[in-house]
């Protein structure tokens, strides 16, 4: 028993990683999600605590243009305005 090894144990980053990755995607608590998967808790929660260590990059914003139009199209349409008065 001593020499005998479970296939999940010899596993690199990547697999843990893709099972981190799906279980934040579902809608499993971790337990659930080892138990689905048949891999042990213990080891998931510690590639877990690792990944959540890691610097995170900083999330994209969003930003938003002030008014309905851009500025080429209100430009184009105040000239049409202002020939129009004339």
């Amino acid at each position: 028993m001593a020499g005998e090894h479970r296939p999940w144990q010899r596993r690199c980053e990547a697999f843990w990683r893709a099972h981190h990755e799906a279980w934040k995607r579902s809608d499993l608590n971790q337990r659930e999600y080892c138990e689905a998967q048949g891999i042990p808790l213990k080891a998931f929660g510690n590639w877990r605590a690792k990944f959540k260590a890691e610097p995170q990059p900083p999330e994209p914003k969003l930003l938003y243009r002030r008014g309905s139009l851009s500025h080429r199209r209100s430009h184009t349409l105040s000239h049409s305005l202002s020939n129009e008065a004339l």
